[in-house]
This record gives structure tokens, sequence and C-alpha cells, in this order.
């Protein structure tokens, strides 16, 4: 066959392939008898071929010479003089290949396009590849060397050479354990997160792209279908050529890839399962008998893959056939070797709910990343709760208790004590009089047991990462026992008086203000308001007890936190006021007291910041900074205080921010925030396992962003608040129903978001946003009266809606693109204009926050006028 009439077959062939059958033979009628035979029987070959990945079909019916693949052994290309070759596959072959240089010598693969496959779409993919490894520079990803074109014209890569092992043959051979083999997939990973960093989809992935050198690390190969998600990128419209070639691995593509639907991340998230499970199992997760392509992809797009920890140990189900382009064909036994991994325990449970998720037929219902992936694999190492599996309290608990099983027993133990205690104490109390010595007796003891739980056992936990399931069974349980005790209490003055710690203490876990807490905050307010109530009495019967009036002022103040975050800021002014008062008191009868200095220099603090909240800019400056001398005095006279240095830093950070949010005094709020960070670095450096200091240090970095970025300084800004958002991110991975580190991880985004796109990064910025957004919603769900989460709502689609913006004002993007994001834009702004609205007609929007609701209504216009603008071309 000549080469011209090779190119009329590979014509018409390209211009019958998309119509039916009927029209293919119309069209065929017209055509010369021997190119008709020739194109007929390139048909039959390719629609009965063995395989989606066999070679190509015009190499197997005769219309190319495979020999012809070995025209470039032993040549010169270039610098480069070809060895052997290493691999091919229908389009292209790779060759091991020398770098002809006196200077050095070294092997690299060479791809080259086969002969006579050079089509219009062929070569375009080819280019495509190369542009693909060109922007990718990662350790795990095999490097794109050099480039160029043969004397003929065909286009070539030289890539890195990897000598190595495909990471299930290298695990087997090198005898991996279960987590040897997990800790080296999720550098793995690692290598596809970086390429769906840059929009890149490599569809290809399966163990022979994962080749693993002699020193364990593994090397990501073959982007020769991968898919750039770039929206200018227009290679899409010869997907049909593509699927012509059949350049899948069936065993390991996405059913969306099957069914030729869009391709996203989540597919490569599928074909990452598959690797997975056969890395894990030693088998694939359906057992294909048959090698063609209707009944192959039928099984994938309707069976289910069974658990691989029931499959373990077993041999691979998938028989015979090619799972490569490069292999041949084998026996079941050589091909499926048994894993080592023989116990099916090892990977019951978590492992297999992960590797199930990642192979769910509908994409949505996958894990959305890469990284979310590989984060469930690091917390089951870890020991964590995953969130493949149901997430319910009593799993929750299970993993707190194999990680702390000592503490837990312990504290179970007395629980169990509680509940025996408690029951028999009522049931006595009501007994006959004759017993009731006895039974008071016993009451005290549960009374004392009570405490134990609520204070004792709870403290000992209430820092350590993950205890929030936990705290949170004791809480609903101490609250039914808390209110059974308080109808028996009667006038019993000293159970009032731990019936209110009791109360106060409980609020705290509930929903707390500045502290890891379950994010209930209105129970939270009902426990505070019972607390004070109790209080409110002891302090009338007994006006001069030192102790309750401290307790009393204690209840003002955290019954003025709850006011303050329903923004009822008259209410909170007042019970703040409240606190001052009796602090002033106390202080003046007891000047040595350092505790009631300290409560009194806390009490200024939330007194002022409270004012400033109030647009009171005189009044905040006086007291917060009266708060910072005095708790400057009480440090240095006891330096050690790990207490009183966090609430030194907290006095800092109340004066920085009047400062810096309503005088725009961005330089004194700066010095002020360092000195808050500074301290907060040091109390982590000595407890870097508690929460609520670690909490602190993410304060103070969040603080030096904000007034950084004021400044103009975003490259501080950025620094810190990633610094900030990372340790949120890793106490709400440890403790992931702590509905205050959720929320605190979303402020945290949604700041570095805001930063991004004043950087020119908004495409980044609003993955960071949109995490941002379901982190809020997701609190928001549980407790739809938290106002502040419902702001940070608000706060987080006002950003969005500036990221689309910034996308849009690009200049070099078409009119129609443009157009989509000016309308993304607007319909972010418009839901947060909705939620603002609520706040300002409820006179709750003040100072920086009006202005935010103003930003958001100018952008509102810049949109509609945008996009009239552009709509009207």
């Amino acid at each position: 066959m000549n080469s011209n009439e090779w190119q009329q077959i590979k014509v018409i062939f390209n211009q019958v392939y998309d119509l039916s059958e009927n029209e293919r033979a119309e069209f065929l009628k017209k055509v010369d008898e021997n190119l008709r035979i020739k194109v007929q029987k390139l048909f039959q070959t390719n629609e009965k071929a063995d395989s989606f990945i066999v070679e190509s079909a015009f190499i197997d019916v005769g219309l190319v010479e495979e020999s012809e693949t070995d025209f470039y052994l032993g040549k010169q290309i270039d610098d480069y003089k070809i060895l052997e070759e290493i691999g091919h596959g229908g389009m292209g072959t790779v060759y091991l290949a020398a770098h002809d240089d006196e200077s050095f010598n070294k092997k690299v693969a060479i791809k080259l396009i086969k002969r006579g496959m050079d089509t219009g779409a062929v070569l375009k993919r080819f280019v495509m590849e190369r542009k693909i490894l060109a922007q990718l520079e990662n350790p795990n990803i095999a490097s794109l060397l050099d480039g160029g074109s043969t004397a003929d014209g065909l286009p070539y890569l030289v890539m890195e050479y990897i000598e190595g092992e495909p990471i299930t043959k290298f695990c087997e051979s090198h005898q991996y354990n279960i987590e040897e083999r997990l800790e080296l997939f999720r550098k793995v990973c690692s290598a596809v997160s970086y390429a769906h960093q840059n929009l890149i989809v490599h569809r290809d992935l399966k163990p022979s792209n994962i080749l693993v050198t002699k020193d364990g690390m593994p090397k990501l190969l073959d982007f020769g279908i991968a898919k750039l998600l770039h929206p200018d990128w227009s290679l899409e419209t010869d997907e049909a050529t593509a699927t012509m070639f059949r350049l899948m691995t069936p065993e390991y593509a996405s059913p969306e890839q099957i069914r030729g639907l869009t391709i996203t991340t989540a597919s490569d998230v599928y074909s990452l399962g598959v690797v997975l499970y056969e890395l894990l199992s030693g088998e694939r997760p359906y057992k294909i008998e048959s090698r063609l392509p209707q009944e192959i992809a039928n099984i994938i797009l309707t069976e289910e893959p069974v658990r691989p920890s029931s499959v373990i140990g077993g041999q691979l189900s998938v028989g015979s056939g090619r799972t490569d382009r490069n292999q041949k064909k084998t026996t079941k036994s050589e091909q499926n070797p048994k894993s080592k991994i023989q116990n099916p325990k090892s990977l019951r449970g978590d492992l297999d709910n992960i590797i199930l998720k990642a192979l769910r037929k509908e994409p949505e219902r996958r894990y959305q990343t890469v990284q979310e992936f590989s984060e469930d694999i690091r917390r089951h190492l870890t020991g964590l709760p995953v969130t493949a599996t149901s997430d319910t309290t009593f799993y929750h608990i299970g993993k707190f208790i194999k990680r702390h099983r000592a503490g837990v027993f312990a504290g179970l133990f007395m629980f169990l004590s509680l509940l025996a205690g408690i029951s028999v104490a009522i049931w006595q109390a009501v007994e006959a009089r004759k017993e009731r010595a006895k039974a008071e007796q016993r009451f005290n003891e549960v009374r004392q047991l009570a405490n134990s739980l609520v204070f004792e056992f709870h403290d000992s936990i209430q820092n350590l990462p993950g205890s929030t399931p936990f705290r949170e069974l004791l809480v609903s349980r101490a609250l039914e026992y808390l209110d059974k005790l308080a109808s028996e209490a009667g006038q019993d003055r000293s159970l009032q008086f731990e019936l209110a710690d009791a109360y106060d203490k409980i609020g705290d876990i509930q929903g707390g203000f500045g502290t890891s807490h379950l994010g209930q905050r209105q129970k939270a307010s009902e426990s505070y308001r019972k607390a004070l109530e109790i209080r409110e009495a002891l302090v009338i019967a007994e006006p001069s007890s030192v102790d309750l009036r401290r307790k009393l002022s204690v209840s003002y103040t955290k019954f003025g936190d709850t006011l303050w975050i329903e923004v009822d800021l008259n209410g909170a002014l007042e019970a703040y006021g409240k606190a001052l008062e009796i602090n002033k008191k106390l202080a003046l009868d007891l000047p040595d007291d350092t505790q009631i200095r300290s409560e009194l220099a806390l009490a200024y603090g939330k007194f002022g910041y409270i004012h400033g909240a109030n647009g009171h800019v005189d009044e905040a400056l006086e007291n917060t900074r009266q708060a910072v001398v005095l708790m400057e005095k009480i440090a240095a006279s006891d330096p050690n205080n790990v207490k009183i240095q966090g609430d030194l830093a907290l006095s800092y950070d109340r004066v920085g921010e009047i400062l810096t949010g309503l005088t725009e005094n961005h330089a004194e709020a700066l010095l002020l925030f360092r000195k808050s960070q500074k301290i907060g670095e040091t109390l982590v450096a000595g407890d870097p396992l508690n929460t609520k200091l670690r909490r602190g240090q993410a304060v103070g970095d969040f603080n030096v962003a904000l007034v950084s970025a004021k400044l103009g300084d975003t490259k501080t800004a950025l620094e810190n608040s990633r610094q900030a958002l990372l340790i949120f991110k890793e106490l709400l991975s440890a403790d992931p129903q702590n509905d205050e580190f959720r929320q605190g991880e979303a402020m945290f985004q949604t700041f570095v978001g805001e930063i991004m796109i004043k950087n020119g990064e908004a495409g980044e910025a609003i993955k960071l946003l949109n995490q941002s957004l379901l982190n809020l919603e997701k609190s928001f769900a549980a407790s739809p009266t938290d106002e502040i989460a419902h702001f940070r709502i608000a706060s987080t689609q006002a950003a969005l809606g500036q990221a689309n913006i910034a996308l849009a004002s690009n200049k070099t993007v078409s009119p129609q693109t443009r157009l989509t994001f000016w309308r993304e834009a607007r319909s972010w702004l418009q839901k947060s204009r909705q939620i603002f609205k609520i706040f300002n007609d409820e006179g709750k929007l003040i100072g920086e926050d009006a202005a935010k609701f103003d930003t958001v209504k100018a952008d509102i216009n810049k949109c509609d006028a945008a996009i009239a603008r552009l709509a009207g071309k």
C-alpha cells in the first residue's frame, strides 16, 4: 500500500466514523471499490477489538506495518541516540535513548507518534500532552526534559527515564504491609492532586502508569489522554476521535468515562480507588472475563464492587486479556498474584468504606477531591474518624475511646457509678421518711459524683483532640441529672452553689464564647441563664460573700457573651457593666488578690470591647487600655502563669481590634497584635497538644494577618492567615464535630480567599471560598439561630462574588466567558445582600460590617452594568 492510498483511507474512515450503519453504507457506495473494502475491513477490526486499549486498529488491519515501529532503532534524533523500544501503544512508541553529548551521558525516554498515525487529532493530542507535561514540576511526576520534531516532521517528547516497577508489583516484591502501602499511595495522591491544581485530569491512572523506583519514590507517567480543565482549551471538539482510538483502560476507567460523559477530577478519584483496591486486596473490583467492550462496560456500569476485605487473599478476578498496551497476554495466575495481606480484618471497616466511597458510580457521591481521599487515609492511619464511615456519635466515640482508652474507662466507671447512684438517690428520697437519713447520705454521695463527672472528668479531656463527641454525650446525660438534683435542692444553698457551677460549665461546653464547644448556642444561653438566676438569688441571701459575688460577675459576663452573639449589643453592654461593677468593688475590698484583679482587667476589656461594637470609640479605648495596664502588672509579677499570660494576650488583642477597626491606627494595632502573637507561640511551645492554647495562637496569627492586609502587606497577611487556617484545619481534623473549630476554619478560609483575590489568584480563591461556605452551611443547618454563622455565610458569598468579578475583568477571555463570570458574581452577591439586609433592617450592621453591605450593593450595580453591556453585543 502506498502512502497516498493510506492517506485516502484515513480521510474516508474519519468522515464516516460517526455516521450510523445505514448512513455509512450509503456513503461508501460512492467510494472506489478497492478503498471501500479496506475501509470496511478497518471498521470490522475496530468493532471486534478484544480490549479498549488494544493496538491501533490501523496496525491490526494491516494498513500500517507494525515492523515500522522499529524504524528508529539505532538511529539519531537530534541529540539523542535511540537504544531500544521500551513500550508502545495505539498512538505512539516509547524508546530508551541516550543524550549524545560529550559533556554528559544521560538515559532518557523518547515518545514518538507511530508512523502512519499522524492524523490531525492524534497530533493535536500529542501536542496537548507536551503542553501538559511542560507545566508539571513535581517530584512524583515524570518530568518533560525536551521536545521537538524528527526530520520527517513527527513530534517527539523527551522525558525523564524511570527505572522502576508498577506500584502493585513493587509492594509485593518488597513485602510492604498495609501501612506502608497506604503511605506510598498517599504520595501518588499528592502527585495527582498537584496535577488537578494545575487543572489537569490524568484519565488513565493504573499501576503500569505509576512506577516506583528502587528507593521507594512513586512516579506518575503517561499523560497521553489527560484532559485540561482550562475553559479556553478546545480539544474536546475532537473527543470523538479519541474515542475511536479506545485510549482508556476500562478496568480502571470511571463510569462517566465509559459513558463518554463530562470528565472531572472525580474520574481520577475513581481510578485511584481501583488502584488502591488492587494494591490492598490483590484483586480488582469487578470480575471481568470477557474482553468485548460492551460487556466490560456493562459490568462496570451496573455491578457493585464487593468489599475488599471479603476477597482479600484470593486470585484476581480479571481473567485473560491485556491491561496495558505493552503487556503480553498471561495466564490468570501469572497476571493475578495473591495479595501478601492475608488478614481480612486489616481492611474491614474504615478501609472498606474509604475504597468503596472512591468507587461510587455517581461522581458527586465520591470524594470530591483527591486531597479528601488522601486525608481520609491519613485519618485512618492515625486512628481518627474517617468521613467515609457513617458520621454517628457512637462511631466517633469508639474512635476516641481507642485513642484514650485509660482516661475514658476511668471516666466511664465514674459515669456508671453516677448513673447507679442517682437512681438510688431519687428512689430513696421518695421512699418512707424512716429512710431519710440514709437517702440524704446517698444524695450527697451522688452530688460528689456529679461534680466529679462534670468538672474533674470533663476538665481532664476537654483539651484532648477529638473529645467533642464524648463531651456531648456527657453533657446530655449530666443535664438530666442536674435538673433532677435542682428539683430536689430546696433551700440547700451549698447544693444550689454547686448546681450553678455545673450549669455554668455545661454552658461552656454547649456554646461558650472563646472556648472549644459543640455549637449549641441556644442551649448554652439557657444553661447560663439557669446559673445566673441561681447566683442572683444566692447573692441576695448572702451579699457579703466574696465567692458568690465573684461567681455572679462570671455569670453576668457569660450571659453577656450570649447576648453579644445574638447581636443584642445593649443587653450585652448592660450585663458586662454589671460584671465590671462587681469586680471593681471586689478589687477595692481585696486589692492584693491577683485573681480578682485579673478578673477586673478582663471585665474592663469586655466592657470596652462592647462599647467599640456600639461605635463608642473613646469609651472603648479607655476601658480596653485600662485592661492592658492591669494585666501587664499582674503578668510581670507571675510571668510563668499560663492563664495570666493568655489573658494578657487577649487584652492586647482587644485594644488592637479597636484601633484597627474604629480609628484605623493600624501601625499601633500591629505592635499589639505582635505582642499577643509572641505570647501565643510561647504558650503553645510549652503545651503543644492543648487545643485552647492552639486556638489562641491561631487568633493571634489571624489578627496580624488582618492588620497587615489593611497596611497593604499582603505577603505577611497571606502567610499568617494560612498559618492560622492550618491550625484550625488540624484542630477540626482531630475533632470534626467541634463547631467552634469548623467555623474558625471557615472564617480563615474566607479571609485567605479574599487576600488571594487581591493577589490575582481568583480561581484558586474560589475553591477555598466554596470550602468555607460548606463549613458554614453545615454549622448553620445544625444551629439555625446562630447569627454569627449566618453573617459569615453572607461574607463568604460576597467574597465569591468579588472573585468572579476579578475573573470577569480579565480582558483576555472571550466576551461569553466574561458574561458567565459576571452573572455568577451577581448571583453570589445577591445571596449575600439578602442576608446582610436582614441584619441591616434589625439595626445590627455598624462600622466595617455596614461598609460590607454598601460594597455588596455597589458590586451588584457594577455586575448589572457589565451584563447589560456584554449581553447587548
